[in-house]
């Protein structure tokens, strides 16, 4: 079992969601750093353009992939039977890809304790949530990353912000003048206070999103900066299910 939570040990971990072509793109960048990241992947997604299944093989043989669902279904608006059927479906597709698949990501942040019980039911060992700010896990099954990269969060996440229930990350944001500013100074910031405090530092995002808003470089300025704060500090880097794997 990892004691990070009540130590001063700090871990570093990413994770990508949705399967995007652009993830391509953003896994170069993380192996530019040397950055391990956990890619979350739906099988279907609307009409989306996502990953072949050539592309996902080849980015397993570097990254850990998720699951993510059948349809990137928010499985807390579904039927018990319907969203048993997303979780599994989606899981054994991506495993006749890949292999054993480990980890999962609730499509948009939707769950509830059903959900998370119908996860744990598909042998899933953790799941990831869309709630930020945190910095420790106590269910392997609710991990809350620490931060969103793109700049959405100031708006439509600002309540999971202010009613963060890690009160000293916050009010080290809030201090700094951070937390008013754009992701990247976030995303460093809160990495300085595990660096100092102990803890899990998850950033996590979608390369689409990063298109859009034409982050590239901010990412690949944030990535260098948790390099070399990781090397630094001496801090353990870990893909989401080597994180789920060790908590107990």
């Amino acid at each position: 079992m990892i004691a990070f939570m009540k130590s001063k040990k700090a871990i570093i971990t990413t994770s990508w969601d949705d399967g995007d072509p652009l993830d391509k793109k953003l896994s170069k960048l993380l192996l530019k750093h040397s950055i391990p990241g956990t890619f979350y992947i739906p099988v279907k997604n609307g009409n989306k353009k996502l990953l072949t299944n050539e592309n996902i093989k080849d980015l397993s043989k570097n990254f850990e992939i998720g699951g993510h669902t059948l349809n990137h279904s928010p499985l807390s608006t579904l039927s018990q039977d319907v969203a048993k059927d997303e979780i599994m479906m989606g899981k054994e597709k991506l495993e006749e890809i890949c292999g054993e698949i480990i980890s999962f990501a609730y499509p948009r942040g939707k769950y509830n304790d059903v959900v998370i019980q119908l996860v744990k039911k598909a042998e899933f060992k953790g799941a990831r949530t869309a709630e930020i700010l945190r910095t420790t896990i106590n269910d392997p099954f609710v991990c809350h990353p620490t931060a969103h990269a793109t700049n959405r969060i100031l708006l439509s996440k600002g309540k999971q912000m202010l009613f963060s229930n890690n009160k000293l990350l916050f009010s080290s944001l809030l201090s700094s003048g951070a937390i008013f500013k754009t992701w990247d100074k976030i995303a460093k910031k809160s990495l300085d206070f595990v660096l100092t405090n102990g803890g899990i530092w998850h950033l996590w995002g979608h390369s689409w999103e990063i298109d859009e808003n034409n982050d590239w470089e901010l990412l690949d300025d944030v990535l260098a900066y948790v390099k070399k704060k990781g090397k630094e500090y001496g801090v353990e880097f870990l893909t989401n299910g080597e994180l789920f794997e060790n908590i107990k």
